[in-house]
């Protein structure tokens, strides 16, 4: 694996905003994979046939999105929005294209301009607020969304990797918690090994990632990129688009 590989992951819907993730399909089996890609062609031939087919351009970027492919994500998003610019679910997905980007200030505008407090409107907001640095902003908005939404692994996992850049301890056990929830995803397993390098647990952390099935080079390089954010903040991630 190379580190040049890693980038900040979004879960589709939920967010969890700064993941270290090597490979947006580790963990699918290789038959999840072909199907996501027959259902893309399909798509793609049905906005062929139907170029005005909002929820088909949705649909398409939903799934973009979800394997990691943020550009194309945000091209179907933008050519829905084309259609139907005041599609709500469309703009959501624009701007969560846009937080995938790095585009931080763009998807904190995207976020700002939807209004109102729904989950999703409000994750998008914390991870632009923590994109750019404003971690007292994103922690606020992400504690309430934890009142609200107690079981929601990727609202406790991006609180915790927030706390973690404000340096703050409690945010390992926060992430530990939340990694070994039964439904957890690889996502939250790498956020608690990020975290684990943040905070100096990288004893902790490598020791539970494998007991979750990760890696032990997958291990080291998420730790060193955590022992980076520990003096660089957000530009320790890095963005590949």
């Amino acid at each position: 694996m190379n580190v040049r590989s890693f980038r900040i992951c979004f879960g589709l819907l939920g967010i969890t905003l700064l993941a270290a993730c090597a490979d947006p399909n580790f963990g699918q089996s290789p038959g999840a994979m072909v199907s996501q890609q027959e259902k893309l062609a399909q798509l793609q031939s049905s906005i062929k046939d139907q170029p005005n087919n909002v929820a088909a351009l949705k649909e398409f970027g939903a799934l973009q999105a979800e394997m990691g492919e943020w550009s194309r994500a945000m091209g179907a998003y933008r050519e829905a929005l084309l259609i139907a610019p005041n599609d709500r679910e469309a703009r959501i997905g624009f701007g969560e294209a846009q937080l995938g980007l790095g585009d931080f200030q763009g998807a904190l505008d995207t976020g700002t301009s939807l209004g109102g407090t729904t989950l999703q409107v409000q994750q998008l907001r914390a991870g632009a607020l923590a994109g750019l640095s404003r971690f007292d902003e994103a922690r606020a908005i992400l504690d309430v969304l934890h009142r609200s939404h107690p079981r929601n692994l990727d609202v406790r996992s991006n609180l915790a990797l927030v706390t973690g850049l404000q340096r703050d301890p409690t945010a390992y056990g926060i992430a530990r918690a939340a990694a070994f929830a039964p439904d957890a995803e690889f996502t939250h397993v790498r956020n608690m090994v990020l975290i684990g390098g943040m905070i100096q647990n990288e004893a902790g952390a490598r020791n539970d990632a494998e007991q979750l099935g990760l890696a032990a080079d997958e291990i080291g390089e998420i730790l060193a990129i955590g022992r980076r954010a520990r003096t660089q903040g957000m530009s320790a991630f890095g963005i590949v688009s």
